[in-house]
């Protein structure tokens, strides 16, 4: 039941950071492709490779593997409207957009990823160096 309230509560603020960061951005930056669902898809990918490392190092208690990677992370990005906005794009036959869509989105988050992997490596080594985290 604990596991549950945390999606449920994670999921909102995902969601409702979603909606305020994508909406935020796209009605300053107006390109061709949607960069508002972009830039959620590239911080939560960036958000989901520093917190899986964090929490398989077992440096957060597990309990906030629900809170943060399934519900937070989870609502907040937004691949499956990519998707539909990608899809959108070729059926108005705008290919180009469409192309850099899907390609900004698939490599961004990629490296993304692996970026937030390397950010809280880098975070564990410094702490564990510093005599702070005692494993």
């Amino acid at each position: 039941m604990k596991d549950l309230l945390l999606v449920f509560f994670g999921g909102g603020l995902g969601a409702l950071s979603r909606f305020v960061f994508s909406r935020g951005i796209s009605m300053r930056l107006f390109t061709a492709i949607p960069s508002g669902t972009l830039f959620v898809n590239v911080t939560g990918s960036l958000l989901m490779g520093f917190f899986f490392n964090l929490l398989n190092a077992s440096l957060l208690p597990a309990g906030y593997r629900a809170l943060i990677t399934v519900g937070f992370i989870g609502a907040y990005t937004t691949f499956s409207t990519y998707a539909l906005e990608t899809v959108a794009l070729l059926q108005r036959k705008e290919y180009l957009p469409a192309f850099w869509n899907f390609l900004l989105n698939n490599v961004l988050t990629f490296v993304a990823i692996v970026i937030g992997m390397v950010i809280s490596s880098a975070l564990y080594s410094v702490i564990r160096s510093e005599g702070i985290l005692h494993r």
